[in-house]
């Protein structure tokens, strides 16, 4: 099978033929058809992730299952599925006997059996969801992992009715934050600092662009305040200030990687009841209802599509910030 393979950190990925895989008791075999790329994949390709090489990245991977292992019962021949990030855990610690396999310190993912940007992908049956009927493969890749991210960052802000919300950050993850937002019937204040997302931060359903110029928690609580900020940057600068925009038991919910310590000013957290929540992906019913929200066409993914032996020059794209605003690599098929 062809296979893009990270050979070496900070050179170029490298188009190879690898031996297909087999799966083991409770695994399958999944031809891939799409695969998004995600910052993540730049921290990877830059030897920052506990990664070793070689190795076959990908965590946003879909396609069409191909062969069973033994025992394999959920899943079938032909079933359209994408894979998730963590696939299943021991089995034995406290957080697995709790349905949380996410927090468990022996966890399977793509790290462990090789990702998606290969035609075939192994992958363990618990790790697999079923795609909604008419979904296509490529606006449902980004939803496996910037999708499922910032809908569970948005159920753990709780959102309560009239809530107003504002999403500080639209790109990759930004964009989809407000389109779900704004399905869930929310009123959403898009933060950027660029200029010429004013008018695409509208388009998404945000019934407001903030264009950043000073200090974003002032130029927020000068709009009025919000209850909750659903944090993309990976500007720790920025998340500190923006607490200050929220208003009294407001909850900001923080899903970058930032660059550094987030400064937080006590007197602002401790007297408004203000919270700070990090946040990746939870449960795996927020991974079904972003889905099936993308596949009611009340959300839609914004993509660049490039075939899988392109994947350096989309890799490129992205770490220089020109993607708009998810890159998705396309399976020969």
């Amino acid at each position: 099978m062809r296979a893009c393979v990270i050979t070496q950190f900070n050179r170029p990925w490298e188009l190879q033929q690898l031996p297909e895989p087999r799966p083991a008791a409770g695994q399958v075999v999944v031809r891939i058809h799409a695969s998004g790329l995600c910052g993540t994949d730049v921290h990877v390709h830059h030897g920052k992730f506990p990664v070793r090489v070689p190795l076959v990245a990908g965590h946003e991977p879909v396609g069409e299952v191909v062969e069973l292992g033994a025992g394999v019962t959920t899943l079938q021949r032909g079933d359209r599925v994408g894979v998730c990030w963590t696939q299943k855990g021991c089995g034995r610690c406290r957080s697995c006997q709790e349905g949380r396999s996410t927090y468990c310190q022996e966890q399977q993912s793509w790290m462990n059996l090789g990702g998606g940007n290969a035609e075939l992908m192994l992958a363990w049956a618990e790790g697999c969801t079923l795609l909604p009927d008419g979904l296509s493969y490529e606006e449902a890749a980004p939803i496996f992992c910037a999708g499922y991210t910032v809908f569970s960052g948005l159920r753990n802000a709780d959102p309560r009715p009239g809530d107003r919300v504002a999403v500080l950050g639209i790109g990759g993850l930004g964009h989809l934050a407000v389109q779900y937002a704004a399905a869930l019937g929310l009123e959403v204040i898009a933060v950027t600092s660029t200029d010429g997302k004013r008018v695409e931060a509208r388009q998404l359903g945000a019934s407001e662009t903030l264009v950043v110029r000073q200090h974003v928690g002032e130029e927020l609580m000068a709009l009025g305040g919000v209850d909750v900020i659903l944090s993309t940057t990976n500007s720790a600068a920025q998340v500190g200030q923006a607490l200050i925009g929220l208003r009294p038991e407001g909850r900001l919910v923080n899903m970058g990687l930032v660059d550094g310590p987030i400064p937080v000013d006590p007197f602002a957290l401790l007297m408004g009841q203000r919270r700070l929540i990090g946040s990746l992906q939870d449960e795996r019913r927020d991974l079904v209802e972003a889905l099936a929200l993308v596949a009611a066409g009340k959300v839609k993914p914004r993509l660049e599509l490039y075939p899988l032996d392109q994947a350096n020059a989309a890799r490129d794209r992205l770490e220089t910030g020109k993607v708009r605003y998810r890159a998705v690599l396309q399976h020969a098929r």
